[in-house]
């Protein structure tokens, strides 16, 4: 395995082999750290705690939450090892090309989320009012309203219409810990680890001055 701080993607092949080696849980959890875990706290995570960190309650909500459907499509094709394609027959050579039910079946089939967003029509309201809302206006639509504070709101509510920034984040950390641990024994869940990465590795190559470290 390559040292804890090459990181993916130059590091990747490396990993990779590694992997292929010595498949242990204590090999995963390096790999983890060096792929998963370093590219979302630097992508993702540091950058919403710095949005939520300022407390201006002017808005950033919206981003936040934004940045966080973003990083809830990952995960749900990152759990699968699927790659988006435009028009891509749903499961042909571990592609899809239909956001919505990627992202509603992953809603309400994994924990802590479906705890919250239970049912088919939840989870496509979700996708259609906050997601969609978010990503193409910019704002949420039908009502719904973003709120922060993890005492006050539960992280969905459909019948005040409220979705909690705050409880999101932490939904999102309960289920990469639950993933976490499911993928150092689970078959299934490492191979479509692998060819997620090898995806993530392939376009992140064709960069200019891109080099393997």
């Amino acid at each position: 395995m390559p040292r804890v701080h090459d990181q993916f993607p130059q590091a990747w092949p490396a990993i990779k082999a590694a992997l292929a080696e010595d498949s242990t849980p204590e090999q995963w959890e390096l790999a983890i750290e060096m792929c998963l875990d370093s590219r979302l706290r630097h992508r993702y995570i540091q950058p919403i705690n710095a949005i939520a960190g300022s407390r201006k309650l002017k808005g950033e909500g919206f981003l936040i939450l934004t940045i966080q459907c973003s990083l809830l499509e990952f995960l749900a094709s990152l759990r699968i090892g699927w790659n988006y394609r435009h028009g891509a027959d749903w499961g042909s050579d571990f592609e899809y090309g239909d956001s919505k039910r990627l992202f509603v079946d992953f809603l309400r089939h994994n924990s802590p989320f479906s705890n919250f967003i239970s049912t088919k029509a939840k989870a496509g309201i979700f996708y259609r009012d906050i997601r969609c809302g978010l990503v193409h206006e910019a704002q949420t639509k039908n009502g719904w309203v973003v709120k922060g504070g993890l005492s006050r709101y539960p992280l969905v509510d459909f019948d005040t219409k409220i979705v909690n920034r705050d409880a999101m984040s932490n939904a999102i950390d309960q289920y990469l810990s639950e993933y976490r641990l499911a993928l150092k024994t689970g078959p299934d869940l490492r191979d479509a680890f692998v060819r997620k990465f090898d995806n993530l590795y392939l376009h992140a190559s064709l960069g200019t001055g891109f080099s393997v470290g």
